[in-house]
C-alpha cells in the first residue's frame, strides 16, 4: 500500500498546530490535556465559523466574495453545507491532506459519536444523527461561491450554510473518480467567465 505524500503546509496555516505532519484545522476539538482529535469538531468553533464567516481551517475571516465549501453529493442536492467555508488556499490544502476529502477512506470510522465523546472535552459535532459510523463515504466536492446564508439544517437541526444557485461559481469533484451524480450535471465549468482555477485549485 502506497503511503500518501504529506502536502506542504501553506503560509496561511503556518501558525496552526501540526499533528502527523498535517496542520490541524481551527475547528478541530481538543481534549483537556491538549490533544487534538482529527475527525472530532469543536461545536462552539464550528458554530462561530458559520455565523461569523470564519475559515474552518485557519480561523481567519473569509473574503465574502470568494469562498470554498467542501460538500458531499447529498449536500449538493440540498445546496446546504454542514461544513464551514474556507479560503481557496486552505481548501486546496484540506482536499489533499484530509483522507476523507481526498477519497482515501472508503468508509467512515466505526466508532460511534457516543464513543468519541467518551474522551472528556471532545465535542463531536460532525455527525449529529449518528448515521455515519462504518457507512460508505460519499464523494466530496469543492464548491466556489460568492457567499452563503447561515441557517439551521432541516435534517440535523444543526448550524449550516445555505447556498443560492446564483452564488455558485464552480463545483469540482475531489477524490477518486466515481459515477457522476445528478448534482454534478452541468456544474464542472465555472459560471463566472473569469473564475478560472489556478494549478493549486484556487480561483484568482
Amino acid at each position: 500500500m502506497t503511503v500518501p505524500e504529506i502536502p506542504a503546509i501553506p503560509v496561511r496555516l503556518a501558525r496552526q498546530p501540526v499533528l502527523g505532519g498535517l496542520a490541524v484545522p481551527w475547528i478541530t476539538a481538543r481534549t483537556p490535556d491538549g490533544r487534538h482529535r482529527f475527525g472530532a469538531v469543536d461545536h462552539q468553533r464550528h458554530t462561530r465559523a458559520l455565523r461569523d464567516r470564519l475559515c474552518q481551517t485557519c480561523g481567519d475571516p473569509l473574503d465574502p466574495t470568494r469562498i470554498v465549501l467542501a460538500m458531499r453529493d447529498s449536500d449538493l442536492r440540498l445546496l446546504i453545507s454542514c461544513e464551514p467555508a474556507m479560503h481557496p488556499v486552505c481548501a486546496a490544502y484540506s482536499a489533499t491532506g484530509c483522507p476523507m476529502l481526498a477519497g482515501r477512506m472508503s468508509h467512515y470510522r466505526t466508532s460511534p459519536p457516543a464513543e468519541q465523546r467518551a474522551d472528556p472535552g471532545v465535542i463531536s459535532h460532525g455527525d449529529p444523527t449518528g448515521s455515519r459510523p462504518a457507512a460508505p463515504a460519499e464523494r466530496w466536492h469543492l464548491l466556489w461561491a460568492t457567499g452563503y446564508r447561515p441557517v439551521t439544517h432541516p435534517l440535523t437541526d444543526q448550524p449550516a450554510a445555505l447556498l443560492l444557485p446564483e452564488q455558485i461559481l464552480r463545483v469540482r469533484p475531489i477524490g477518486p473518480p466515481t459515477a457522476p451524480s445528478p448534482a454534478d450535471h452541468g456544474r464542472d465549468t465555472p459560471t463566472d467567465p473569469e473564475a478560472t482555477p489556478d494549478p493549486n485549485g484556487a480561483l484568482p
